[in-house]
Order: C-alpha cells, then sequence, then structure tokens
C-alpha cells in the first residue's frame, strides 16, 4: 500500500481546516499560564479528538448512538490490534491490559458481538471482517496525516522552548 504525502507544507488546506473549525488552533490563543505544558496538550488533545471523530464518521451514525463510550471503542481498538497481530484475546486479557473491570469488558464484547464487529472462537475474541470499511486508503491517510501535522507543531514547541532557555 503506498499512502500519499502531507500536504501541510504544500500550501494546501491543513488537514485539521478540513477536519472544520472546531479542530483549528489559531497561534493567537494564549493558554492560562496555571494549565503546564497547555499548547502541547492542546495539541495532543485535539489529535485525540480528530482520530476519535474519524473512528465515529468510518463506522457511521448507528455505531455512535449505539455506543457512545471510550470504552467500548478503546476495546475494539485492542482486539483489532491483537487481530491484526494473528492473536484472537480472552476477556481476561483484554481487562489486564486496559485496566478496566472484567465485567466490563464482557458486556461491551457482548455488544460488538451483537452488532458483528467481533466474534467469539473458544474462550478468545477478535474482529470481523466488517471492519473493513469503504475508501480505506483515503481515511488512514487522513489520520496519517493529523498525526504529522501534530508532530511537527510539538516539534516546533520543543525548539522555540529550547531556544528560550
Amino acid at each position: 500500500m503506498t499512502l500519499e504525502s502531507d500536504n501541510s507544507n504544500s500550501g494546501g488546506p491543513s488537514t485539521w481546516t478540513v477536519a472544520g473549525d472546531e479542530f483549528v488552533l489559531l497561534d493567537a490563543v494564549k493558554p492560562p499560564a496555571r494549565i503546564e505544558l497547555a499548547r502541547e496538550r492542546m495539541l495532543l488533545s485535539r489529535l485525540y479528538l480528530g482520530l476519535i471523530r474519524s473512528i465515529n464518521d468510518d463506522y457511521g451514525a448507528d455505531f455512535v448512538r449505539q455506543n457512545d463510550s471510550a470504552t467500548f471503542r478503546t476495546i475494539g481498538i485492542y482486539l483489532f490490534l491483537r487481530t491484526a497481530m494473528c492473536s484472537p484475546v480472552r476477556a481476561n486479557t483484554v481487562a489486564q491490559a486496559l485496566k478496566l473491570p472484567r465485567a466490563t469488558v464482557l458486556r461491551r464484547l457482548e455488544e460488538m458481538i451483537k452488532q458483528g464487529y467481533v466474534e467469539r472462537i473458544g474462550n478468545a475474541y477478535r474482529v470481523t471482517d466488517k471492519v473493513n470499511i469503504p475508501d480505506l486508503q483515503r481515511r488512514l491517510q487522513q489520520r496519517i496525516d493529523m498525526i504529522l501535522e501534530t508532530a511537527r507543531e510539538l516539534s516546533k514547541l520543543r525548539i522555540t522552548e529550547g531556544s528560550a532557555h
């Protein structure tokens, strides 16, 4: 799979501008001094929210409406990772890895099974082919661009802070 290069240095619109006004950080914004490393944390928060939003966009309104839970998404992401590693995972392992109650993990896994995103293989779980969504390469590229642009902005802040000392 060949991924396109990020267009944020080419004069094209920023990945974040395309994502919407609520995701654009203005250079003129001065976070409160009482919040340590506020600008860096703003950038990481924007990245985290942008990635969550892109997952919501990928799987549609029905998925979001039924599963408005960070726990649900976190378990799903962990299962995806383990499935991609060819390693179905037991509920106990998920609970320990994510520091969640086992009962919560089992409840969420059952919800995912009912929706067709997860299947049980013996005592282990893995994601199904339902995770293969249309236009996947473009969607992945958007996420990569978000990450790269955020990393560049964080690097600029480190350089600026380093020269200020």
